[in-house]
């Protein structure tokens, strides 16, 4: 019983590990209204983001900037 156990909370911890691995590029609200416009966001917070090549959390945004497929 007790490698039951053992082994269903590995898997769960490793479907987690697995799920947080593959964390999507997430522009935030407001970059994403610019992009639709075809400009880029002005946002002072954004900007920052961007430089660092990061979306903006404090707007929404998660992950690193999506690299544009070719």
């Amino acid at each position: 019983m007790k490698s039951i156990v053992t082994f269903v909370v590995a898997s769960l911890f490793a479907a987690g590990v697995a799920f947080a691995a593959a964390e999507t590029s997430k522009p935030g609200k407001c970059c994403a209204a610019a992009a639709k416009e075809g400009k880029k966001c002005e946002h002072k917070c954004c900007v920052e983001a961007a430089k660092a090549g990061d979306n903006c959390t404090k707007c929404g945004g998660a992950g690193k900037i999506a690299k544009p497929a070719k």
